[in-house]
Formats: structure tokens, sequence, C-alpha cells
């Protein structure tokens, strides 16, 4: 799977990225701080869900099993899709920016 990502926005407690995915574009939220399924409707603008995108979403919970749990989303998506990804600290949300193709500097 080749994923490459660019920052396009900063978000509370993340970052948008616009990701391309096997050359599929797809929007991609990483935020830490945040373990509340529900905040997602906080977090993806009101415009995208009414545009009719598919919204999916998990945990990031530690660097561990972050490949896992950012690849059982990935893998079930589709272009024009919304990734949502809720990390329980700093090192689950640079684990999961590096996976995404966006590596943070320490």
């Amino acid at each position: 799977m080749e994923i490459v990502s660019r920052q396009i926005a900063d978000v509370a407690g993340g970052v948008e990225l616009h990701t391309t995915l096997d050359g599929e574009s797809i929007s991609v939220y990483v935020v830490v701080g945040v373990t509340d399924l529900n905040a997602i409707a906080d977090i993806v603008p009101r415009a995208k869900v009414e545009a009719g995108a598919d919204i999916h979403a998990a945990n990031v919970d530690d660097v561990d099993n972050a490949q896992e749990q950012i690849d059982q989303v990935l893998e079930n998506m589709n272009p024009g899709d919304v990734a949502v990804f809720l990390c329980s600290g700093p090192d689950a949300f640079g684990a999961a920016l590096d996976l995404l193709g966006l590596p943070i500097d320490e």
C-alpha cells in the first residue's frame, strides 16, 4: 500500500491531511487526546458529512498496535472517504502520522 500525505489544516488537537492511498485521494484527520468516537462529529466538517463521504474511524492506542489499527481502516476505504484516527497520546499521534506518510520531527 503506497501512502503519501500532506498536512492541509490544523484542527483542534491534531491535523487534517490530504492523503493519497495507492493513487486515490482520501481525507484523514489525526487527533490526540480524544478517544470518544462521538467526538468525530466535532472533528469532521459538516460539509464533508453532508456530501455523503463515508467516515471510518479507529483509536490508535499505542505505537506497537498503530500499524494494525491504521491498516484496518485504510483497507476498507474508497476514494473520497474520510478517516479519523483518535490517538491516545503524543507517541501514538507521531506513529500515526509516520505511518500515514507524514513523518514528524521530534
